[in-house]
């Protein structure tokens, strides 16, 4: 069984890409779940506490496998269903959502879900996907090509620096939208730089 948290993160990504783009791939959940936790990082909380974790594999990351069963569960419990834009909320996830963001435990984690999805606002959705890889953690897997974990003990102190500059960088902001798509930007220049350096 997938985690509840795994469950409304599922709900309330698939319902905010359904606003923007009219749905969301599996892939989209696991990337906006994946930004919404290192949000959640940056504001000071561990990843362990986000409720399920994330990994790296050779043909996909993030990934995660609570993501993953939960929204085929939630497909076959008609809760949200394929369409011809992806995954769609149906009249009862909707009803779904509502219910679980009425609950303290859940209603949390809208502000970093929020934040992960407007992104996509203020950077086209493929570019979001693109800039992320530059993240230290996905870019060390993906050079690596190995399965391993991501935002684990080890390996949450490549970002700590990231971090740290990002707070420097936008220190009156009271939102995580700004530092959201700063950083995104960030990283997204140095793909650019990477791709250069390369060619």
């Amino acid at each position: 069984m997938p985690s509840p948290e795994a469950t409304f993160d599922s709900l309330a990504i698939t319902s905010d890409l359904q606003a923007l783009v009219k749905g969301a791939t599996s892939s989209e959940v696991a990337l906006f779940a994946y930004l919404s936790c290192l949000l959640f990082v940056y504001r000071g909380s561990p990843a362990s506490e986000w409720g399920y974790g994330f990994s790296a594999t050779q043909s996909y990351a993030p990934y995660s496998d609570e993501l993953s069963t939960g929204i085929a569960l939630l497909v076959r419990s008609r809760f949200l269903a394929e369409s011809e834009h992806g995954l769609r909320l149906t009249s009862a996830g909707a009803d779904e959502l509502s219910g679980m963001a009425g609950l303290k435990r859940f209603s949390d984690r809208l502000l970093f879900i929020r934040a992960a999805t407007s992104s996509a606002l203020a950077i086209p959705l493929p570019q979001v996907g693109a800039s992320l890889t530059a993240e230290p953690e996905l870019r060390r897997a993906l050079e690596l090509s190995s399965t391993r974990p991501l935002l684990d003990d080890a390996g949450i102190g490549a970002l700590h620096d990231h971090f740290v500059a990002l707070a420097q960088a936008v220190p009156e902001s009271s939102d995580l939208l700004t530092p959201a798509v700063v950083w995104l930007s960030y990283l997204g220049s140095t793909l650019d730089g990477l791709d250069a350096r390369s060619s």
